[in-house]
């Protein structure tokens, strides 16, 4: 079993403003799985759990939902440290 960190995407969705730009959250998460593929699977899972809802500052229900698993990276680690690197990107500036 290898660690991996999964970025999840979600997405806000106000009722009465379904026309406007939603609000979106990227969230990294980290699960412990036996492949890629696993992690993936269990990425979803735990994306759709933690959907939710609630009433906003002005009554209006404001709902957070699941949209994808963006990317699945293996932490090439079995046991978590104090300083593990949970995710990396490589990029030019």
């Amino acid at each position: 079993m290898n660690w991996y960190a999964a970025k999840l995407v979600f997405e806000s969705e106000l009722r009465e403003n379904a026309q406007e730009a939603r609000l979106c959250d990227e969230s990294i998460r980290i699960l412990i799985a036996e492949s890629e593929d696993e992690a993936r699977a269990e990425a979803a899972k735990v994306g759709k759990a933690a959907e939710h809802s609630y009433l906003n500052e002005m009554g209006e229900t404001v709902w957070w939902r699941f949209r994808e698993v963006v990317d699945v990276q293996d932490l090439c680690v079995s046991e978590l440290t104090h300083g593990t690197e949970v995710f990396s990107r490589l990029f030019r500036q």
